[in-house]
């Protein structure tokens, strides 16, 4: 049961991925009345379910948001989730309910727990009118299709003549949250934080290394076997675009291109697709998922570096203790 606070307080789970956040996150809100909010970039998507570890079975009667709310290729920005993330906030508040963030997109839960919001460019600030050129094209205002086609390193420059200080915390290596970035940049709009009306306690599941990589390997391995390449043959044979797919991170990319590469959907002349019962025994597949979990390692190792910036994060590993922790935070 919840501790009675008249503080509006939320609980923020965080943590490299497969350090089991979703299973602390609803243990919680099973013990102190709480709702879930997704802080996950991708799992917003509809049909996008076994490679973003929804796990939706294991919330049980726990309520969630922020979860299969756009279809495959529309736009939902850091920007765009916000607003509908404070809704749900609040939504949640005005049931006497405690508000649970859980999720690995670090900018999401920031964004989220110290008010980060777009505000307008003054004339006097509005940086486009000094007309920065594209790399690829001399006009002042750039074009999706133009971004599109242009390098990480010159999106990085585009964005740096543009607003780039405003703009500091964006992924500097992700094409499409840079060509966002710009968009906004052009429209005038920049990033300002407003500190929000609750606190937020911040919770960072601290496995060991080696456990977590073991943890990473076995999800992989798991997740191929009740269907993510099969997922992923799917979102191509509706026509969802490659390159999106490939855009959303390793398992989709590296699975995207393997089920390219070999053909594993079905074909607009009726080809069969591949069965999946025999993958073990390709040496090709092996090498792929092999691949993947090296890739998902390193991963997660920048995800830490990310997260261990803030010195708000509690870094704990005991569930006892992370319980401990919610109860004291709530109490005062």
């Amino acid at each position: 049961m919840r501790m009675e606070n008249s503080k509006r307080k939320i609980i923020a789970i965080v943590g490299p991925t497969a350090s089991g956040k979703t299973g602390i996150g609803v243990r919680l809100a099973k013990e102190f009345s709480g709702e879930i909010i997704s802080a996950d970039s991708r799992q917003v998507y509809r049909g996008l379910d076994i490679g973003t570890g929804k796990d939706l079975a294991d919330f049980g009667e726990v309520k969630y948001h922020m979860i299969d709310i756009v279809d495959p290729e529309e736009k939902l920005t850091l920007f765009d989730y916000l607003p509908l993330a404070r809704a749900a906030i609040e939504d949640i508040f005005s049931r006497g309910k405690l508000p649970i963030i859980v999720g690995g997109t670090g900018l999401y839960i920031q964004a989220l727990a110290e008010g980060f919001q777009l505000e307008p460019i003054s004339n006097s600030e509005f940086l486009i009118s000094k007309q920065i050129p594209n790399p690829k094209s001399q006009i002042s205002k750039i074009t999706r299709e133009q971004l599109e086609q242009s390098t990480i390193s010159e999106l990085n420059n585009i964005l740096s003549k543009l607003d780039q200080e405003k703009w500091k915390n964006v992924d500097k290596k992700n094409a499409h949250r840079l060509i966002r970035a710009i968009e906004l940049a052009q429209e005038g709009l920049r990033p300002i934080k407003i500190k929000p009306d609750f606190e937020v306690l911040q919770i960072g599941l601290d496995i060991p290394r080696a456990e977590l990589f073991e943890r990473i390997d076995r999800r992989v391995d798991e997740r191929f076997e009740v269907g993510m390449l099969e997922e992923v043959a799917v979102l191509l044979e509706k026509g969802v675009d490659p390159e999106w797919l490939k855009s959303l991170g390793l398992e989709y990319k590296k699975i995207t291109e393997y089920v390219l590469s070999n053909k594993y959907y079905v074909l607009g002349d009726g080809s069969e697709k591949h069965d999946t019962k025999y993958l073990s025994h390709d040496t090709e597949f092996q090498a792929m998922s092999q691949n993947l979990k090296w890739k998902i390692h390193q991963f997660a190792r920048r995800q830490l570096t990310w997260f261990r910036r803030f010195p708000e994060v509690n870094w704990l590993t005991d569930y006892k203790e992370i319980k401990r922790f919610v109860e004291i935070f709530l109490e005062h």
